[in-house]
């Protein structure tokens, strides 16, 4: 019984040890992305150290974002295709495929934006795939097809709720060359946006 006790001991004593240290590693990679201190970074990222202790995804998904602030376009496709190859789970693929899509978007990379517009309509996720939808068609290829739902949307909404189709319907109105109806429904959202904010400041003060 002393000898089975040792070990459950030792074993808890090792757990705790190997916990610590992964938050540790972890908490002094994401200090050098916070801090600009990328050749850091790349130095312990690529340490036995950090491979033994963190997973593969987390290593990738850190390697992603410091590729995306660092503005590596190159690395940063390469690092979206090498996740995408793996065996993920429904949430992962929902992260990873809207991370990539909004990525390319802000590119305006209509190529590489389809690309990740199609794997998103392969999700079980309806709200998604109408948004991203809407991002699609109105970013790249800048139509009015969703101005009426989003209006429409509009009517049944609550204030602090509209922001986001008002900006989205002030981008279509600037597409169509609409700069009056563009401005109204701009300094809408924003009215709204500033009302969200307020209701969270609230929160937080009590």
């Amino acid at each position: 019984m002393k000898i089975i006790a040792i070990i459950v001991v030792v074993a808890i004593v090792m757990y705790a040890i190997i916990s610590t240290l992964k938050k540790s590693t972890y908490k002094q990679l994401v200090s050098y992305l916070e801090n600009g201190n990328f050749a850091s970074f790349e130095k312990e990222i690529e340490t036995t150290k950090v491979k033994t202790l963190l997973t593969k995804m987390s290593i990738l998904d850190m390697k992603l974002n410091a590729a995306i602030v660092q503005q590596n376009k190159a690395q940063t496709s390469q690092l979206f295709e090498e996740i995408i190859s793996l065996p993920l789970t429904p949430s992962q693929k929902e992260h990873y495929y809207m991370k990539a899509f909004n990525y390319y978007v802000g590119l305006l990379d209509k190529r590489n934006t389809k690309k990740y517009l199609d794997l998103i309509q392969k999700l079980n996720n309806d709200r998604m795939k109408l948004e991203a939808n809407r991002v699609y068609n109105i970013y790249i290829l800048k139509n009015d097809k969703d101005l009426r739902p989003l209006l429409k949307e509009l009517e049944e909404l609550e204030d602090e709720q509209k922001g986001v189709n008002e900006f989205l319907i002030s981008l279509i109105y600037k597409n169509k060359k609409d700069m009056e109806n563009a401005k109204k429904y701009e300094e809408l959202s924003q009215k709204h946006f500033a009302l969200v904010d307020e209701k969270t400041a609230q929160k937080y003060k009590q």
